[in-house]
């Protein structure tokens, strides 16, 4: 086969180290260069990738942070030391890429060789980081006329930086020349003819008259298939023992200072969302409302279910189906008069746990069931690890709510549904853990049901993936939020935004409102946990992106009030991948290798909070 010999030779770099850049990057560059040798396993996809994101991070370091190089080292040097480290990088991905096919593998390697044969231009190790990056591009394309295009034009580059031959003096990249030589002659069988040579000749002389400019093949490859996705109507997992639901004693909720001064309001719809492990019924009013909750046993002599009952104060429920049946742990949802007022009583096909707290604007009161208790807090694993069997990720928008648009109309509903799908089987398949998609197709889902569905799915986290933008269209950056009261400007707009689906007029909300309802339901230690996960997340990110995109902004972790983190069981996070109102970020967000970097991130976060870090 001709790529077998085209193959042959490619092996490890020829760029000699000088000193490690800060004792991570040597670790890094030392477990890389171990995971190389002939015959050694690789480890997993994930530690793998994050091993690689190490090394090509030490790279960028290197090369833009003097501190972060051995003291005393020069320019030179340290320039040099950037190169063996992102050409490093490269052949564990491009390892990687041999040995599960994942396109974005090969793609990133390309990119790495090719920073490598920029920083160390005019050397053998540079010209050999070009050869590589032309043979990884032929491979990844499938086509050997790509290849002899490739390595042709790398001839034609290196020979440019070589120089021209002096008596008696050695060019510095004379073995890589003259292994590009016989390289060609291998693959002539594939050497174009006619206005097709010529062509490529005139992007020769381009390329010796830019040599130290590397222009990548976007070669064309097919997608990877994906792996199955948890559906939330499949019966899922045993449950844990369930308890009763505690004292029937009557509690009165009084969201408004004074009802007796308000309109009437009406109960406007009932939404339910259940399983054979939870539930959610959220009621809409027109308006805010106080509100009496109680709950009775079952009385089994007279064949009557256990349930809880709310009695809405001055709230009419007319047009409203008397009877509604729900399924899973809710046998059904009734609605009867009640003196000036309406009663909704939920049946109980089982003993559960409950959690009734309201949303402000619009007003909404929210009955979240389950059959483990709220908040109980996260399993301990083995040797202080964290017991982390399933996740809920939260593609952001969706179906006729397309979200924040770019410029160009990239749409962030359809940015953060691809970034899930390639999650997804990254968790199934490298950490074994199982996945349930808020949303798995361009359909809407209610903010209220997100959290709802991971409650029911009982999860161990839960990922809210979105798309950030800002009003000038100069913002730029990755972001992660968890939820609390918004005390910045920037931040109480955005969960504007984000909870306008859900709103009414402009979709602000109301910070003291939201300020009570976090308190009423006691997310402080949730919100701990939430900062934490939110913290590998954010730094994991940084990790992937920074090697191949240097200039990606560091937002940080924000406190916000989404909706779609409310009454979530569970740590639960917001991740803003990037601005899609930025046109580079936009750009970014449109390509395959950037999705896959943030999926990546997203998996190595959730792979070092289970291994308890």
């Amino acid at each position: 086969m001709l790529f077998a010999a085209l193959l042959v030779g490619c092996g490890r770099g020829e760029i000699a180290s000088t000193a490690d850049a800060g004792d991570d990057s040597a670790s890094a560059a030392s477990r890389a260069e171990s995971l190389l040798v002939a015959g050694s396993p690789l480890p997993d996809r994930l530690e793998t990738v994050a091993l690689a994101d190490a090394v090509a991070l030490g790279s960028v370091r290197t090369r833009l942070d003097p501190a972060a190089a051995p003291a005393g080292s020069p320019d030179a040097a340290r320039t040099i030391e950037a190169a063996r480290l992102a050409q490093l990088a490269a052949d564990l991905r491009r390892r990687l890429w041999r040995f599960d096919r994942t396109a974005a593998d090969a793609r990133e390697a390309i990119e790495l060789y090719g920073e490598s044969a920029r920083l160390a231009a005019g050397t053998e190790a540079g010209c050999q980081a070009d050869r590589r990056r032309a043979l990884l591009a032929g491979e990844l394309a499938g086509d050997a006329t790509t290849t002899y295009r490739e390595i042709y034009l790398v001839s034609r580059r290196q020979s440019t930086l070589a120089g021209p031959p002096k008596p008696g003096v050695e060019a510095a990249a004379a073995a890589c020349l003259a292994q590009l030589d016989r390289t060609l002659a291998q693959a002539i069988a594939y050497r174009p003819s006619g206005d097709a040579m010529r062509a490529l000749e005139r992007e020769g002389d381009a390329a010796a008259q830019a040599p130290t400019t590397v222009v990548v093949v976007d070669a064309v490859v097919p997608s990877a298939s994906s792996a199955r996705i948890l559906d939330p109507a499949a019966p899922p997992a045993p449950a844990m023992p369930s308890t009763p639901a505690g004292p029937n004693a009557d509690v009165v909720v009084s969201p408004i200072d004074d009802a007796s001064t308000k309109a009437p309001a009406k109960l406007v719809a009932i939404e339910r969302y259940a399983t054979e492990e939870g539930a959610r019924i959220v009621l809409r009013l027109s308006s805010p409302a106080t509100f009496q909750v109680g709950s009775l046993a079952a009385d089994d002599a007279n064949g009557k279910d256990a349930r809880i009952y709310l009695d809405l104060a001055r709230v009419n429920a007319r047009g409203i189906a008397r009877e509604t049946p729900v399924g899973g742990v809710v046998r059904r949802v009734r609605v009867g008069a009640n003196g000036g007022g309406t009663r909704v009583v939920v049946d109980l096909a089982a003993s559960l746990y409950r959690r009734i707290f309201y949303l402000p604007d619009p007003f909404r009161v929210v009955i979240d069931l389950g059959t483990r208790p709220p908040g109980a807090g996260e399993k301990p694993g083995v040797g202080g690890t964290r017991e982390v069997r399933r996740i809920a990720i939260d593609p952001g928008h969706g179906g006729n709510d397309a979200g924040a648009v770019g410029p160009t109309g990239l749409r962030e509903k359809d940015v953060t549904l691809d970034i899930a799908h390639r999650v997804a089987p990254l968790l199934a398949h490298e950490l074994k853990i199982e996945t349930l998609l808020t949303r798995d197709n361009d359909v809407y889902v209610p903010l209220d049901l997100r959290a709802a569905r991971a409650n029911a799915f009982h999860a161990d986290l839960f990922v809210s993936i979105h798309c950030n933008a800002s009003e000038n269209g100069k913002a730029t950056g990755v972001q992660t939020f968890v939820l609390d009261e918004a005390k910045e400007g920037a931040a109480a707009r955005l969960a504007a935004r984000e909870n306008a689906q859900r709103a009414r007029g402009d979709g602000d909300a109301a910070p003291a409102d939201l300020s009570l309802v976090l308190s009423n339901l006691n997310v402080g230690d949730l919100t701990a946990r939430s900062r934490h996960v939110a913290d590998l997340l954010q730094r994991s990110a940084l990790g992937s992106l920074m090697p191949r995109y240097p200039d990606t902004k560091d937002q940080g972790i924000k406190t916000a009030g989404f909706y779609v983190l409310v009454g979530a069981e569970m740590p639960a996070v917001l991740f803003e991948t990037a601005f899609i109102s930025n046109p580079d970020d936009e750009g970014r967000l449109s390509t395959a290798d950037y999705r896959q970097k943030l999926a990546d991130s997203i998996a190595n976060a959730i792979k070092a909070y289970k291994a308890g870090k």
